[in-house]
């Protein structure tokens, strides 16, 4: 996907653009303005591109936004590392205002806005003052695809800090996200208040749905295949609709896009591979939104301007060396939490005896990998484990040419913890250590998620039949059964058992299949919210390597970064979401 890279240098020009020329008071004749630049197509595209590619900067899928957010808040993974405090807070549903974490998200997803409104503006100017220079079906795609990104940027922001989601039409006055809509002129004008929770999703719908209009009919292939789409947008659309509980809008256009995209669930072989750099697998037939990416060992990816992601840094898996010791593949931070293992229906004894004190593959106890192959095709443990994970002492990895198997995680974790390797987006093609430039694409939607919002949306609306068989097609999937055929494995009702035992999950098949089928892709954190599951996730977690978890309904909404309070003028400390002042 090189030409999604070729000019992410001009990234700089959204900050240059999103100025008038009077609040920049330019005087050199050369320096860039409306008047010199943009000029042509091209020059547009460029822009287009940078934008783009703020969706994996820093602050956002180049490093932050997973890992060191959503995988803390909703624990998916459990920290090896212990350095870093407010880390661990976060982790422990205490996040801080003034984290840097949660600043570099924000600022990010802002950066992103400023992007598309600099693009949004450049084509008003073109079809006001430059018509005939762009063709107009041009600028719609442009117009398209910015409206798309700035939609997609509040619809993260609203639902990481909006105080409240929407659930029966209640919440939406509560207070949203700073709306910024239009290019500034001044410093005053970047200073806004908060909007409310039904502006600020308002704003979302109202952009996605220009932005499918707009894209309607418009089809990208080979190096543009990245760009949204008119379904794809639509797909997202639907989303915001679900997230704002308004069923009777979400289904015509999950329906949409299951019966019109041409898009379906690929098969279980293509489907165990998507996450890990293989490019035959990569813009595949599942995959609605999704952010191209490129492997360098030796590169330095966690901003806009690379060609890449640390999530594979973040978290690296851990092997077994030479002296039979774990070895860090990365900085390898994070590990799958081991609470995770059982919803999954893994159970089985711990790959070292209780007596063991010395982490080595020496010493992991008889019949355990004969016990783990044996549990992969009984039947008793989901296969989707194994998609999102990598098994200890049974899993292998490419380093350097050379088949190595996977360790009990490193850094520290204690000896009887089950401490596995997170698998997805994982550049599993060969790792090296220390590899900073993950090369697997990071898929943002795909239909797997569409069919269970879809299958929600039935229920929510009267069709709970329908619902299960879309619930059951993502289930059959995972099984590796022909996905519109009925199977031994199909739930019987909307309360049947599942892999889990918990009390969230253990009858309640809808949940499940998002837990089990989106696990590590960044999805778990907003159905906690919308659900208001917070309580009962805390208590079945219990407790992270940093502490226990100090689970307050207050903890859905995030804190408003301490330094946006303090530089815009707009919001003061009493701005702040209940629970962080």
């Amino acid at each position: 996907m090189k030409k999604y890279h070729k000019y992410i240098g001009i990234l700089f020009l959204g900050l240059l653009l999103s100025c008038s020329e009077d609040f920049l008071e330019l005087s050199n004749p050369n320096a860039l303005s409306l008047s010199n630049y943009p000029t042509s197509t091209n020059d547009v595209e460029q822009m287009l591109q940078g934008a783009y590619g703020t969706q994996h900067s820093n602050g956002l899928y180049g490093h932050t936004m997973g890992p060191k957010t959503f995988f803390c808040w909703d624990h998916t993974m459990n920290l090896a590392w212990q350095g870093t405090q407010t880390w661990i807070n976060m982790a422990q549903n205490d996040t801080n205002p003034s984290d840097s974490f949660i600043q570099g998200t924000w600022r990010d997803l802002y950066l992103g806005i400023q992007r598309a409104n600099t693009i949004l503006g450049v084509v008003a100017d073109f079809r006001e003052n430059k018509p005939g220079i762009i063709s107009e079906g041009d600028l719609d795609a442009f117009e398209g695809q910015a409206y798309y990104l700035r939609g997609w940027m509040y619809f993260q922001l609203i639902s990481i800090w909006g105080e409240d989601f929407i659930i029966n039409g209640q919440g939406g006055d509560k207070a949203g996200v700073p709306i910024i809509s239009q290019v500034a002129g001044s410093i005053v004008e970047t200073d806004v208040p908060r909007s409310s929770v039904r502006e600020s999703w308002d704003l979302v719908i109202s952009d996605l749905t220009k932005s499918a209009t707009l894209l309607d009919g418009i089809t990208w292939t080979g190096p543009d295949a990245y760009k949204a789409n008119s379904m794809s947008v639509k797909a997202l659309l639907g989303k915001a609709y679900a997230f704002t509980d308004d069923w009777n809008s979400a289904l015509p256009l999950l329906k949409d896009v299951v019966d019109n995209s041409g898009k379906s669930l690929v098969s279980f072989e293509v489907y165990k591979d998507m996450f890990n750099g293989n490019e035959a697998n990569e813009f595949n037939n599942e995959s609605l939104l999704e952010i191209p990416l490129t492997d360098d060992p030796a590169g330095n990816s966690n901003t806009d301007k690379s060609t890449g992601s640390w999530w594979g840094m973040i978290l690296a898996p851990s092997w077994t060396g030479a002296n039979g010791a774990p070895q860090a593949g990365g900085w390898s931070n994070e590990y799958v939490h081991e609470k995770n293992l059982s919803r999954f229906g893994y159970n089985l004894d711990h790959y070292f005896d209780a007596n063991v004190t010395t982490i080595n593959s020496s010493n992991i106890r008889p019949n355990y990998i004969s016990e783990a192959l044996a549990a992969r095709t009984d039947g008793s443990v989901d296969p989707r484990l194994y998609v999102a994970t990598l098994q200890p002492y049974v899993d292998t990895v490419l380093v350097a040419g050379a088949k190595v198997s996977i360790s009990h995680y490193t850094d520290g974790v204690e000896v009887n913890r089950e401490a596995w390797s997170s698998k997805k987006y994982q550049y599993l093609l060969d790792k090296q250590t220390a590899v900073r430039n993950g090369g697997a694409n990071i898929i943002l939607l795909r239909m797997a998620d569409v069919y269970l919002l879809y299958a929600e949306a039935l229920i929510k609306t009267g069709d709970p039949t329908l619902g299960l068989e879309y619930i059951n097609k993502v289930h059959r999937r995972a099984y590796d059964y022909p996905v519109d055929t009925p199977s031994p494995i199909d739930y019987l009702s909307l309360t049947a058992p599942t892999k889990a035992s918990d009390a969230v999950l253990a009858n309640d098949p809808l949940k499940y299949e998002r837990f089990a089928e989106l696990f590590a892709e960044g999805h778990k954190w907003y159905d906690m919210r919308r659900w208001k599951i917070g309580a009962e996730e805390a208590a079945y977690y219990e407790s992270v390597r940093g502490g226990t978890i100090n689970w307050s309904d207050t903890d859905y909404a995030q804190p408003i970064p301490t330094l946006e309070i303090e530089s815009n003028s707009a919001i003061d400390f009493g701005d702040q979401n209940p629970g962080y002042n």
